[in-house]
Parts: C-alpha cells; structure tokens; sequence
C-alpha cells in the first residue's frame, strides 16, 4: 500500500511554505528545546491553540532543533550542518511525517499503521526518530484508537510531536497520554506590533479581529482584496453596466470559491436598503428569489463536481434581474 508518511517531498514542502518562528512562540521554543538537551522532552507533545497562533511553526522548529547538530538551547536551527541539509533536502531517514492520503479529508488507520510501524524501526542518527504530526485533529476514530497503542508502549528512540487547532476532537485517551501545550498568543501587543509591521496595509479593525490569530492575516488581506474585486463586479451588474455572463466569465479562478458568499453578504445589504426604502411586493419576491437561487449555488458548491464559474453566472444572472427589477422601481 502507497503511504504518504515518508520523510521527502511533504516535509519539504511544509518546511519552506511555513516560515521563521513569530516572537510570541520563541520563549516557548526555548523552554521545549532546552528540554531537549537536558532529555526530559515528552514521548508525546500536543501543541494546541485556534488556528493562525503558530503552532506549526513551532513545530517545525522544534523538528530542526532535534537534528541541527550546531544548536543551542535557545538558537534557531543553523540551517548548514548535515541534519539541517537532510531536512531542507526532505531526506531525512528518521523524520516521519504523518499527513492524510492525497484526496482524503481524514487521517485513517492504515496510515496510522505505518506511521506507527516506521517509529519502531531502529534510527539512523544518534537523535532517534521523531513521528510529526501537523493535523492530528484529522485523524478518524479507527486511527485514533490505533495511534493510541504506541502512544500506551512509545518506542524509547522516538519523540511524538502532535498539532492540532481542535484538540476536542482527538479522544481523551489520546489527549491523556501526550503533555499538552497550548501555544497561544500571550501577548496582544506583540501580535499587534507584528502585524503593523508585517502587514502595514491591513485595515485597523481586521488588524483588531486577526491581533490572537495573527498568522491569518496574509489570507485575511487577500480574502479582503477578492472580496472587494468582486462587490467591483457586483455593482456594475447590479447597475446593469455591465452584462453577468461577461463578468462570471472574466473573474479569475480564485476567486470563485468566494463569489457565492460575498453575494450572500451583498444580498443582505441590499435587503436593509429595500426594506427601508419601501420595497414593492414585486420587489420583495425578487429578493427572495436571489436569497433561494443563493443558497442553493452554495449548497452546490460545497460538492466536489460544482462548476464554479456556471455557480457564479447562474448568480450573477439572478443579481442583474433582481438590480434591474428594483431599479425600475
């Protein structure tokens, strides 16, 4: 059976698209790594906390300090020693990745199986072998009970590094048997600095909402952006300025994931306007008519053989009638 917990092209990947460790986490790190040397670093180690905190960045990080052969106890990675180059080269033989099958939306028990197979073989290095794994949370129930086995019996050469942004949905078992460490935003003020210096264009309140997941603010910023090229499109529609099968065909493939949602929220802005305007009954039924054609285009678009860009035409389609109804009114 194709298993994807190799040490190669995953690890690679994940390590060059996750960047340098954010200030909040470097006390944290610290801590974990002197605990490295000193050989009191857990068999098991969940890093927990919402989504954008960092917690994968702490756990890549805490994976180079095991094979970085040039560390100290609070020194980030060299980067040039052998075990730094194995990593950078995603060749490195006692690192085991444990991520979902390509296509699949859970961790099953049969990856979990060789997962846990690979961590009992004997290491390569003096380090041992570390099991990571970024998404824990994915994991089915047959895996989970699956995992929990070597988690009761861990392999004494090997260190277990769990991520997960929604810890309640690992069992308690599995929860019990790891130390657990929430890697949290502590400090709202560094977050804050972090972002005004690495984000100088986002907007003061979405700067507000992101300051505990300070991490979303690159997706934040372009959801933003797509959001606004798309109320752009909407408007001219709406005005009829513009023809909808034209606009759906000419938005770009990025951006269609988002048309149905932005419209939802446009539909809702509009109604306000129309209730306070009056609306006719004519009116009103056109409204409620873009509301359906809206929730069904985002029922279907949560299936997998949604033909997005035909979405967002059907939509837009329903946009330009409703904008031309109400503004002959």
């Amino acid at each position: 059976m194709s298993c994807p917990v190799s040490s190669s092209s995953i690890w690679r990947h994940d390590l060059l698209e996750h960047g340098p460790l954010p200030g909040w986490q470097t006390k944290r790190f610290q801590r974990l790594s002197a605990r490295l040397s000193a050989g009191t670093f857990p068999s098991a180690l969940l890093l927990t906390g919402s989504e954008g905190v960092g917690k994968r960045r702490l756990g890549d990080a805490l994976v180079r300090a095991v094979y970085c052969e040039q560390r100290g106890d609070s020194d980030p990675a060299c980067g040039q020693c052998g075990g730094c180059r194995q990593l950078a080269a995603g060749s490195h033989p006692d690192l085991v990745i444990c991520e979902p099958e390509e296509g699949k939306q859970s961790i099953t028990v049969d990856v979990i199986r060789e997962f846990s197979r690979k961590l009992y073989l004997t290491p390569q290095t003096a380090a041992g072998r570390v099991g990571y794994m970024p998404r824990a949370d994915l994991m089915n129930v047959n895996a989970a009970n699956a995992l929990l086995k070597t988690l009761e019996e861990p392999p004494s050469t090997a260190h277990l590094i769990l991520i997960a942004d929604r810890p309640a949905h690992l069992p308690a078992t599995i929860r019990s048997r790891c130390e657990q460490v929430r890697a949290v935003v502590e400090s709202p003020d560094e977050a804050e600095a972090w972002l005004e210096e690495q984000f100088p264009d986002l907007s003061p309140a979405l700067r507000q909402r992101l300051v505990m997941q300070p991490l979303l603010a690159e997706s934040a910023q372009r959801h933003a952006q797509q959001e606004s090229e798309i109320r752009r499109q909407l408007d001219m529609v709406w005005s009829q300025q513009r023809d909808p099968v034209l606009a759906a065909g000419e938005l770009d493939d990025e951006l269609l994931p988002r048309v149905g949602r932005v419209i939802h929220s446009c539909i809702a802005d509009q109604f306000r306007l129309q209730m306070k305007q009056g609306a006719s009954t004519r009116g009103r039924l056109a409204m409620q008519r873009l509301v359906d054609a809206n929730a069904a285009a985002l029922h279907l678009s949560q299936t997998s053989q949604a033909n997005l860009r035909l979405l967002a035409e059907t939509q837009l389609i329903e946009w330009a009638r409703t904008g031309r109804l109400l503004t002959q009114n």
